[in-house]
């Protein structure tokens, strides 16, 4: 059943969670309740008012695919004959230039075989190179398990002993050795002198042993490499003798061309009637199967009885309506080849506050799951793509109005401070059909007297997750000088694929960026520009990331957030803020390592042990758990924009840190 708020409840949400110029007078020890219990009202009314159970829904839409599935089969088989009727019509041009047409193609197959041979050569011998690596990474790990059980049996001896001509450091206590031997002296300087080299041979095995993980991990960037680089051979192959295979069946229809007569057309065409006729006959049979469990479903849910009073005609009517709109929904179709499937719903690219950002919260002590768009009041909101209405709450004085529209593929967008709105629930709306206006300016519907200013509040869901819009918006209309860095790396890529040919992109400076070739440089540069002296060591975080199971960048880049990688160190080599607390209490390491070493170990502790995505580290994504981070959101998106540069692609928000 679906919660509608009180005035009261939504006249406050206004004010606190939707109005940033009054944070000022705002019971921030309280409004986050209430903001929260809207969200979860608001969720609820979003995801769980379908006017029938949802397996009952999920069976009849399945046959609506198989029924438009065969519609689209139905209707390329009519666009196939109408071409072959007109190759029929003009088949004198054809014979014209058939010859050359046949020299062209027979040329171009020749071409076409030897890049194949060529691609074939190149994949064997990646192939070669990696069976290589993987062979050597397979040595590397036996060696790995050798060391590690030697280094075991050396411990276990060693404590086993209980040796009492050892210090306090481990070294050998000479005076206490001569006291207690009973042997010369010359055979204890002896002995003593076999112990010392035996440590120093023990410390060079050690450090073969990690030598060796770093070896094995260097083997698996590359032997990863290698594989991308392999699959990309592979797909040219496949693009190339799909291309040659074109190419000979187009010579061979050529050269039947030569044989081709008015009566041989016509056999051709009779056949594609005869191919239309079944898939037809497999439709309507499609369509029946449909209609019929449509008619069930009605009467599961008392829509067939004649006599009906106002409130069943009415829910009726919404089932009905439900099952047309995800009919109409799932013939719909988003942008291919691109992650921005939404068109923008205003004209305005000016964002004045984005998802989950960092200010809000500190004033609000709740995320903001939206971003807001400076619109001028009466804006014209415009479908980003098909939808169908799924809730209304009309605008009125001192209340909060909102819209929510259904895509397909599990999206839901949501439209806040309208002023007004022109469809109403369950109405189909096209992509870029108007269908409200934006509000929130002062003493105008919708809005408080102490007001923002006139704007649109934009939310986002995917599978019911609440997730960013300018993921898939394009973000080329943004000034790119407001824009935070997080979003650098797709504002650029947005310019490249609205170019086509290209783009001059030396305006766009980012504020951070690397341009070493492979991620292991970009490591190296990161510590060595960026780091404090006692955090430069490389191989320090490689080995201690290994160790832990935990991917090297993502390490670099927690120290990163945390201490600018040793620069603002709270406590001695605390890199990682381990166990300093908002409440005071703080915590300091020996050396380096034992920073790094906290670190990782935190990460896998009984509480933080069972995430796997940044996203869950901290409060950007986690509201109630255990966290590593309290930021909900700073730390988060700079953890975000140091792993992008790291990795040279854009990495995100439930990247898995964890090898």
């Amino acid at each position: 059943m679906r919660k509608i708020l009180s005035t009261t409840l939504l006249t406050f949400f206004v004010i606190s969670y939707l109005s940033p110029t009054v944070w000022s007078a705002i019971d921030t020890a309280n409004s986050w309740r209430i903001i929260d219990r809207f969200k979860a009202q608001q969720e609820e009314i979003l995801f769980n008012s379908t006017p029938v159970d949802i397996t009952d829904a999920n069976v009849l839409l399945e046959q609506e695919y198989k029924k438009n599935g065969l519609e689209s089969l139905k209707d390329r088989l009519k666009t196939v004959q109408a071409a072959y009727q007109a190759k029929k019509d003009n088949i004198t041009e054809i014979r014209v230039t058939l010859e050359v047409a046949l020299t062209n193609l027979l040329d171009s197959i020749h071409s076409t075989e030897e890049s194949i041979a060529r691609a074939n050569s190149s994949i064997l011998e990646k192939r070669q190179k990696i069976q290589q690596l993987r062979s050597d990474g397979l040595i590397l790990k036996a060696k790995i398990r050798e060391h590690r059980t030697i280094i075991l049996s050396y411990l276990a001896n060693i404590y086993s002993e209980g040796n009492t001509i050892l210090d306090e450091t481990g070294n050998i206590d000479l005076i206490k050795w001569m006291i207690l031997t009973d042997e010369d002296t010359d055979f204890s300087l002896s002995d003593i002198t076999y112990k010392t080299l035996v440590a120093q041979m023990w410390q060079k095995f050690v450090n073969e042993y990690r030598d060796l993980v770093r070896s094995y991990y260097l083997s698996q960037i590359q032997t990863k490499n290698e594989e991308v680089q392999l699959q990309g051979l592979k797909s040219d192959l496949e693009y190339q003798n799909t291309m040659l295979l074109s190419k000979k069946a187009e010579r061979e229809k050529l050269i039947e061309i030569t044989k081709w007569q008015e009566d041989a057309y016509i056999e051709y065409i009779a056949g594609q009637q005869q191919a239309q006729a079944q898939v037809e006959e497999l439709w309507k049979k499609a369509n029946e199967n449909y209609e019929k469990s449509l008619e069930s479903l009605l009467t599961k849910y008392n829509c067939g009885d004649a006599k009906k009073t106002d409130d069943m005609i009415l829910e009726c009517s919404r089932i009905r309506q439900f099952f047309a709109n995800e009919k109409e929904l799932s013939r719909s179709q988003f942008a291919d080849n691109t992650p921005n499937i939404f068109d923008w719903p205003v004209e305005s690219r000016r964002v004045t506050a984005y998802f989950r950002d960092p200010d809000y919260y500190k004033a609000i002590h709740s995320q903001h799951d939206a971003i807001d768009i400076a619109a001028p009041q009466w804006t014209d909101i415009a479908a980003p793509a098909d939808g169908y209405v799924t809730y209304v709450l009309e605008p009125k004085q001192w209340g909060y109005s909102y819209l929510a529209l259904k895509h397909k593929d599990g999206f839901v967008t949501v439209y806040g401070h309208l002023s007004e709105v022109s469809v109403t629930k369950d109405e189909f709306v096209k992509k870029w059909q108007i269908f409200a206006k934006s509000g929130w300016a002062v003493w105008t519907p919708g809005a408080w007297p102490m007001t923002s200013g006139p704007h649109l509040h934009f939310e986002l869901w995917k599978n019911q997750q609440s997730v960013d819009p300018l993921r898939y918006f394009s973000l080329d209309g943004i000034s790119y000088a407001d824009l935070p860095a997080v979003y650098q790396d797709k504002f650029i890529s947005d310019i490249v694929a609205k170019s086509w040919t290209g783009a001059d992109l030396s305006q766009y400076k980012k504020k951070f960026n690397i341009l070493w070739k492979t991620e292991i440089e970009r490591q190296k540069y990161l510590l060595s520009t960026y780091a404090a002296p006692d955090f430069q060591n490389w191989q320090m975080w490689i080995d201690t990331a290994l160790d832990a199971k935990i991917d090297p960048s993502f390490m670099m880049c927690v120290g990163l957030a945390e201490t600018t990688l040793g620069n603002r160190l709270k406590t001695a080599y605390n890199i990682g803020n381990i166990g300093n607390t908002d409440s005071g209490s703080t915590y300091e390491f020996v050396s380096p390592q034992d920073g790094l070493s906290w670190m990782t170990a935190t990460f896998n502790n009984k509480f933080l042990g069972k995430y796997t995505k940044i996203s869950q580290l901290s409060r950007w994504g986690n509201p109630n758990g255990t966290i590593y981070a309290s930021s909900n959101s700073n730390w988060h998106t700079n953890t975000v924009r140091c792993l992008s540069s790291l990795k040279w692609e854009f990495v995100s928000d439930d990247y898995e840190f964890r090898l």
